[in-house]
């Protein structure tokens, strides 16, 4: 299922990310699809945020399997914790995916407490892309599509 994106829904995005770090104090997130494509990032701590969403979104599919497995519909969260960095990632639909990278400095409960309404608000977000709101200047927007080109450019011309 393709979704379009526009600049609008990335602003968006990006003004959830930016309150849920200050809440939070967490040092960057990542908002991903289920294929590991990078949708919207802020923060610092994310070097490289296409390798954390393609590593994140695997985590994420193995532990939907784990969760099938105990007998559970799915588990919304994962947490990693490291000495120095940790991580969270928490189910926003069933495609889309919030990394939040956080140092050892910055407290696991608030970033669970605020993770939750940032998915509600990043949701949102993407409901209204299925269900067809109207979409403002079609030419700055970009077409997400499972194994497509994330900023929907046009295929090579053929006679060239």
């Amino acid at each position: 299922m393709a979704k379009v994106l526009n600049e609008g829904d990335v602003a968006r995005m990006r003004k959830v990310l930016l309150e849920l770090l200050d809440r939070s104090e967490a040092d960057g997130c990542v908002v991903c699809d289920s294929g590991g494509y990078v949708l919207a990032q802020e923060g610092r701590g994310t070097t490289d945020p296409l390798l954390l969403s393609a590593l994140g979104a695997g985590v994420f599919a193995a532990s939907r399997e784990l969760a099938r497995i105990l007998g559970e519909d799915e588990f919304s969260a994962v947490f990693h914790q490291g000495e120095r960095k940790s991580i969270f990632l928490r189910a926003v639909t069933p495609e889309v995916l919030l990394v939040i990278i956080f140092s050892n400095t910055a407290n696991v409960g608030l970033v669970r407490l605020y993770a939750s309404p940032a998915a509600l608000a990043m949701r949102a977000v993407f409901e209204e892309l299925d269900a067809g709101v109207h979409r403002d200047d079609p030419e700055r927007a970009f077409v997400l599509t499972e194994g497509g080109d994330l900023f929907g450019a046009a295929p090579p011309d053929k006679d060239r």
